[in-house]
């Protein structure tokens, strides 16, 4: 049985159909599709919008449009009455048209009823809101059937009531949530005048266009044909008969010189088509992106050819979408994507939907232990310990990293304070133990994005020396835990919103070293090399507040450097009732691995990858520290800076500390 409606509860309808039938109009059209559409002999004008079979005068395949776009075939069918055989009737329900819009009055659709699929709907937008068609009483020679189809195609743009019926179909059309049909009795005039309008909004050329208006002319040769030996025979045959004809053939054809009046006519009255669009027929800028996003699929989008690395996966998700719910809809996705394709640009939005923070906050991870060792090292050793004394200490430290951009890949900024109290204990004369807990607050910012990392941290540590801890070759470990508070937030631009997202995770570290002390006075030296291997774990989730938002994969992700440094102690000296002591650090990482971290995220099954800013292999540190002793009281203070190459990534770090020995 099928579904009669008026327009107004056909918006709430096709509003709430379910996602899953939302993506059967968006096939991919990688490239020019082939035009299969089914001839069907009970109506003969029934076609795909996308363009004309080879058999009728077309390229048979998919017109292409402005943008280097393509016509989506599926999408928008248009055909003359709907009067369907039983077998014409299975063969388009194999089409899956969810919507048809019949364009005819009361008076056609009473006499000649549509024949469609079963739960197809079907609605009445009557383009002349008349009970019957405009009068043919005027049309008594060839001459003024003509004078009647010109002045009827200028009406279909002069004609506010016209207008209004015109407009009501787009909207049905741009409501629509699958495959969807408009027609009128010939599917030539008010079906013509339709596609026109759509072809226009789809940015199909002016001759593709007026091809496709002529074509009906090849679909409907046979009925044309018979409808005129009919009116030849109905008026006696012989001159009587041949003019009857002459005087219909007219109203049946279609002729250039029709569709160039209506087109003439929206010149006059609006001065472009683009004008007639939105003053004419009153469609908001969203309905016609709404539009031309059903119908056509770009197949690169503005500069997407010339972007790389993060710019260019950014552009290719972008692109991808239009094959998702997100397109061809009313969302703040297609109307910014349809309103770059217009502009000619993305406007920064292909590095900025991808999510390269993510990478970015699992890269700043994987360094944290870098600036905690820098901070916590210089009460590790326990060599200015006496057996079995304890120091108990606290370290604040403050940092900031960057890494400029390069080759689609955004800079990015880090910024981190924190803290860790701790102690350590001299065994006996060879070894100390260390431990303590902490916590660093970061801020990661990249992408048009900040990320915030909040670590609570537990280090541990010990060192042996092989003669003692004063002087001689040495080994010495550490191993840091920290527990991960992430909270993300994203400002897409385009206006598509702010994405925000949260999660926990983990990030550990461990390093280990050989070295030596050794004694050149009034300067203590030590040289030492090692291991540091350090991984971060952050869980996924997904993001809330825009269309863009993703479901952002988990950072499972482990590096490893090779390390060497080098200390150069100054001998205290005495300075009132404090003891000062200078010290220079000197230090190399060398990343034993790719130095990057890569994020993924999703949407719609179209998955985006993003690679962090920093790509350093190494880093050149150097610092500078002093030591203030007053009995058992102890500061410390310094700054290390650090420089890598590729990415030419540059950090400073600085340390505040006091210790109190027992």
């Amino acid at each position: 049985m099928n579904v009669v409606l008026d327009v107004v509860p056909m918006r709430s309808i096709l509003l709430c159909t379910t996602p899953v039938v939302l993506c059967l109009s968006f096939a991919p059209a990688l490239a020019q599709q082939a035009i299969s559409t089914p001839i069907l002999a009970s109506a003969q004008n029934f076609r795909d919008l996308a363009g004309i079979s080879a058999s009728n005068g077309g390229t048979g395949f998919a017109d292409t449009t402005s943008n280097n776009g393509v016509m989506r075939t599926g999408v928008f069918y248009r055909s003359n009455v709907l009067n369907l055989n039983p077998a014409d009737l299975a063969t388009i329900s194999t089409l899956h048209i969810g919507l048809d819009i019949d364009l005819r009055t009361p008076a056609e659709y009473t006499a000649t009823p549509d024949v469609v699929p079963i739960g197809t709907i079907l609605i009445h937008d009557n383009i002349y809101s008349t009970s019957n068609v405009p009068s043919t009483l005027s049309v008594t020679s060839p001459a003024t059937a003509v004078d009647y189809m010109l002045s009827g195609y200028q009406n279909f743009v002069t004609n506010s009531t016209q207008r209004t019926g015109f407009y009501t179909a787009l909207i049905d059309l741009a409501n629509a949530t699958g495959a969807a049909l408009y027609h009128c009795s010939g599917g030539k005039d008010r079906t013509g005048w339709t596609s026109v309008i759509l072809q226009s909004i789809a940015g199909v050329s002016p001759t593709t266009i007026m091809n496709d208006y002529l074509a009906t002319d090849r679909y409907t040769a046979a009925s044309i044909k018979s409808s005129l030996v009919s009116t030849y025979n109905n008026a006696g045959g012989g001159p009587a008969g041949a003019y009857a004809a002459a005087t219909q053939a007219p109203t049946l054809e279609a002729r250039r010189s029709y569709l160039q009046a209506a087109l003439d006519q929206v010149i006059v009255s609006y001065g472009s088509m683009s004008a007639y669009l939105i003053q004419g027929l009153l469609l908001s800028q969203a309905d016609i992106y709404v539009l031309r996003a059903k119908m056509v699929d770009y197949l690169t989008l503005p500069g997407q050819s010339g972007f790389v690395g993060n710019a260019a996966s950014g552009a290719a998700f972008l692109n991808a979408l239009q094959n998702s719910p997100l397109s061809g809809h009313y969302t703040a996705y297609n109307y910014y994507l349809q309103s770059a394709i217009d502009a000619g640009t993305l406007g920064g939005v292909q590095a900025q939907v991808g999510g390269q923070v993510h990478a970015d906050a699992a890269s700043y991870l994987l360094r944290q232990p870098m600036w905690i060792d820098a901070a916590i090292t210089p009460y590790t050793s326990g060599r200015d310990l006496g057996v079995g004394q304890t120091r108990i200490w606290l370290a604040a430290l403050g940092d900031y990293f960057g890494s400029d951009g390069r080759a689609g890949v955004a800079s990015s900024t880090e910024q981190s304070a924190g803290s860790v109290v701790g102690a350590t204990y001299r065994i006996d004369d060879r070894a100390s133990a260390n431990f303590g807990i902490g916590e660093n607050w970061g801020a990661v910012g990249s992408a048009g994005a900040t990320a915030y990392v909040d670590t609570v941290l537990a280090t541990i540590g010990g060192r042996y020396g092989f003669s003692s801890l004063e002087a001689g070759p040495f080994v010495a470990a550490r191993a840091n835990a920290g527990w991960v508070d992430y909270q993300s937030k994203r400002d897409l631009g385009g206006g598509l919103g702010v994405a925000q997202g949260n999660t926990n995770g983990a990030a550990y570290s461990g390093r280990a070293d050989l070295g030596d002390v050794i004694r050149l006075a009034p300067f203590t030296v030590t040289l030492q090399g090692g291991l540091r291997v350090a991984h971060v774990d952050l869980g996924s989730f997904n993001e809330r507040g825009s269309d863009l938002a993703l479901g952002v994969n988990g950072i499972n992700h482990t590096s490893s450097s090779a390390l060497a440094d080098l200390e150069i102690d100054l001998d205290p000296k005495q300075l009132g009732d404090w003891t000062i002591a200078p010290a220079v650090t000197l230090g190399y990482e060398l990343a034993l691995g790719n130095p990057q971290v890569e994020s993924t995220g999703s949407l719609y099954g179209f998955t985006v990858s993003q690679y962090s800013a920093y790509n350093s292999h190494y880093l050149m540190k150097a610092g500078l520290g002093v030591t203030a002793q007053h009995q058992a009281f102890t500061v410390k203070a310094g700054v290390n800076a650090a420089v890598g190459d590729g990415a030419q990534s540059s950090g400073i770090n600085a340390q505040l500390s006091v210790g109190y020995r027992f």
